[in-house]
């Protein structure tokens, strides 16, 4: 995973050149910083993350902190996250855990606790990205980024690939989005769909590429709070 995409939130400069220093002496080349809320959205506009490190207290004028800015982020792509803060206190703590990050590193730092963390974080995702099932007798691994839908078929599903290959599991969409809720949204009662497929959508439909997939409408609601910080 040397060659994943990090990003650190971290208002203070020297301290967020520090962190990408340490990652480059551990071999993470791709490692970008933003300094506040906004730039950080801005780059997650632009890239695809597999790892943030976010800082909790972003500034005195910044009008959100960075829990409540993982959450943001969380609804644009899927990606694991380490809070850093100097603050580990018990109030600070409970609501960090809200957020279940892969980990947490206090004020002052050392290197070996930012490689460790990191290390724990991406081996974690690694695991996490993929779907593994039998087809025809023969275990199969699906990376998740692949999917862009997947339809109900009685006590089944149907997975949809972005090759257009499909193929028949026996696990309902109540299993999938209990175990893979960060990458999935529900928008009917017989369909999920891969949040980063997304490219529009109407009252009544959601496009992924060339398909027009029907939005129901007791799931309208949480599909357009899970889509309101998107860009298509």
């Amino acid at each position: 995973m040397k060659d994943c995409n990090i990003l650190i939130v971290e208002d203070e400069q020297i301290i967020a050149e520090n962190l990408r220093f340490i990652l480059k002496e551990y071999k993470y080349d791709n490692v970008d910083v933003a300094i506040d809320a906004d730039e950080a959205q801005e780059l997650f506009s632009q890239k695809k993350y597999q790892l943030v490190l976010m800082d909790i207290n972003l500034g005195e004028y910044s009008s959100m902190d960075g829990i409540d800015l993982i959450k943001i982020l969380s609804q644009q792509q899927t990606f694991n996250y380490i809070y850093i803060t100097a603050n580990a206190d018990a109030k600070t703590l409970e609501k960090a855990k809200t957020t279940t990050p892969t980990g947490y590193i206090v004020k002052p730092f050392t290197n070996k606790a930012v490689f460790a963390n990191v290390e724990m974080a991406l081996s974690s995702v690694s695991k996490s990205d993929s779907f593994t099932f039998i087809n025809k007798g023969i275990k199969q691994q699906i990376q998740l980024s692949e999917i862009t839908h997947i339809e109900a078929e009685g006590a089944y599903s149907y997975i949809y690939k972005s090759d257009s290959e499909r193929y028949l599991v026996r696990k309902s969409l109540s299993e999938f989005m209990k175990i893979y809720q960060s990458f999935f949204i529900r928008i009917h009662k017989s369909t999920i769909i891969n949040k980063e497929y997304i490219q529009g959508y109407t009252s009544q439909f959601v496009r992924l590429s060339d398909l027009k997939l029907p939005l129901g409408r007791s799931y309208k609601k949480d599909f357009l709070q899970h889509v309101k910080n998107l860009s298509f």
